[in-house]
């Protein structure tokens, strides 16, 4: 059975997906990432605050800061250590850290995607190939007419991201192993509305379809009731072929599936397709070239930390860092009936190659405040893409990967050492795996530490540089058992689409870890 939805799209969609999250952490693309589950409890906001080892990702002046006490001399003499006044959140009492491992992962579908997916996921084109004959048929043909071209709207696609590490930390200097990824699906090229299986003999046939269909449904057929389609779209479709009564039927279909006039436009093209396709007597499902790419680029660091304190108000550190870049694509026709077969070859389809990087940061305070800035991958490595086989048989490269840096600031508040709040901001704007779509980021979040031992967190984060997602809200829990601590981030959207009947977030993100700290 062809289902535009269940079938192809959503199979697309979500094998895309699972190959992804199948892949090894070096297998996917790069945008910003939430690194480590306090992290992800408080948006991201790390910038300023960061009090452990993904100072490697936030910020690694921190690193300057840990193990930086004080020294005054007791009543008998002797000089012992003290706390400073300025380690509001007391990182001066930590000596080394090992962050036994961490691991997140999330989605997020952009733009319309997800309702156009979930529109389209009970068209059945088996139906429609053996004609237009009745109300559920002729509301499937609409539909699809009308949703099937959006999908290839610039942004609209579906990104799966997955990070994790492990590090070690002794004073100022960290070691650690850590990996980025992110893929992405979305329509390559333009939508085949010309061949999809619709079967009628010619165009008279096929309006006496429409025509019959919307006498059973109750639908109008009248030519002087249209009132959505405008005068030039009526006469396209009637050039097209279709004769005024099923014009009007289209029209009276289109109005009781809540399609607008604003929204209409592309089920005129698409019907303007059907008919060209109807009246050669093609179209079939099998010569449909509707393709999707599913590209990735991720990264597996390993990446040498060092912070230094001028004095106990401001510190810079950075890393340096071994990369090792795959940069995945392949295409896949989502008509194709060995899909599965070419989905499960694709994780083969990449380039690795090897560089590094330099990152920088620079981290201030005082009693209450502590501020930082952070630039990553500052000198713009650079990762071979592969040579792509694409449907038609030519081979074409796949462009090389370049990181841009990515810069942000963080500003935090303090006030005492289990309470901490921050605003974080991207200085800069950022590429994702998904063409066209970008993301800057505000992020606010808060923890409360009662009594070291139960660490609650929450925050929320946007995309300056998008709309399409709305605001995040995210929380975390952290549980430390004496040096052992636990501790996990989640994030979800306010924003919903509808899949398989059910409003699910267009956003989900989750951060889990084990940690080891003194």
């Amino acid at each position: 059975m062809h289902r535009i939805g269940s079938r192809a799209l959503r199979l697309a969609v979500g094998a895309a997906l699972s190959g992804v999250l199948a892949l090894p952490c070096t297998a996917l693309a790069l945008d910003t990432f939430f690194v480590g589950p306090r992290a992800m409890g408080m948006a991201g906001a790390n910038v300023a605050s960061v009090t452990d080892t993904t100072a490697q990702y936030y910020n690694p002046a921190a690193f300057g800061f840990f193990g930086m006490v004080g020294s005054e001399t007791d009543k008998k003499g002797k000089t012992v250590e003290k706390r400073l006044t300025s380690d509001n959140n007391n990182v001066g009492r930590k000596d080394w850290g090992w962050d036994v491992v961490s691991a997140g992962a999330g989605y997020s579908a952009h733009k319309d995607l997800g309702d156009i997916i979930n529109d389209l996921a009970g068209v059945d084109l088996d139906e429609i190939e053996n004609g237009v004959q009745t109300k559920d048929e002729l509301d499937d043909l609409i539909l699809l007419a009308n949703k099937l071209e959006l999908l290839e709207k610039p942004g609209n696609g579906l990104t799966a991201s997955v990070n994790g590490g492990t590090a070690l930390r002794a004073g100022s200097f960290c070691l650690g192993v850590r990996g980025y990824g992110q893929g992405a699906v979305h329509v390559l090229g333009d939508i085949d509305t010309t061949n999809l299986g619709i079967e009628a003999t010619d165009m008279t046939d096929l309006s006496g379809q429409i025509v019959s269909a919307a006498n059973s449904a109750g639908y109008s057929t009248d030519p002087g009731q249209v009132s959505l389609l405008t005068a030039d779209q009526v006469t396209i479709l009637t050039n097209a072929g279709f004769t005024p009564a099923a014009i009007a039927a289209i029209d009276s279909a289109a109005q009781e599936q809540g399609i607008t006039q604003q929204d209409i436009a592309p089920l005129v093209s698409t019907m303007e397709d059907v008919a060209q396709a109807t009246s050669s007597s093609s179209g079939s499902l099998d010569d449909n070239q509707t393709t999707v790419l599913v590209s990735g680029f991720g990264l597996a660091e390993v990446p040498l930390s060092f912070g230094y304190a001028f004095n106990e108000y401001i510190s810079v550190g950075g890393n340096i860092k071994a990369m090792m870049g795959r940069v995945y694509a392949t295409e896949v026709r989502v008509f194709d009936s060995e899909t599965e077969e070419i989905f499960s070859e694709a994780e083969e389809s990449y380039e690795e190659s090897m560089n590094f990087g330099v990152d920088l940061g620079v981290m201030g305070r005082v009693r209450w405040f502590q501020a930082g800035i952070v630039g990553r991958n500052l000198n713009s490595p650079k990762f071979k893409g592969p040579e792509i086989t694409r449907r038609d048989g030519t081979v074409v490269q796949f462009e090389d990967v370049t990181v841009k840096p990515q810069f942000a600031a963080g500003l935090a508040l303090i006030p005492f050492e289990t309470f901490t709040i921050e605003a974080d901001i991207d200085l800069n704007k950022n590429e994702t795996a998904l063409e066209g779509y970008e993301t800057q980021f505000v992020r606010v979040g808060a923890e409360w530490d009662i009594l070291r031992f139960l660490a609650l967190r929450g925050g929320f984060y946007t995309n300056l540089a998008e709309d399409d997602i709305g605001i995040v809200y995210t929380a975390g829990l952290g549980l430390n058992l004496w040096a052992v601590r636990l501790d996990v981030g989640g994030a979800f959207s306010a924003k919903t689409m509808e899949y398989d009947g059910n409003d699910i977030p267009k956003e989900m993100q989750l951060v889990a870890g084990l940690s080891i700290d003194f």
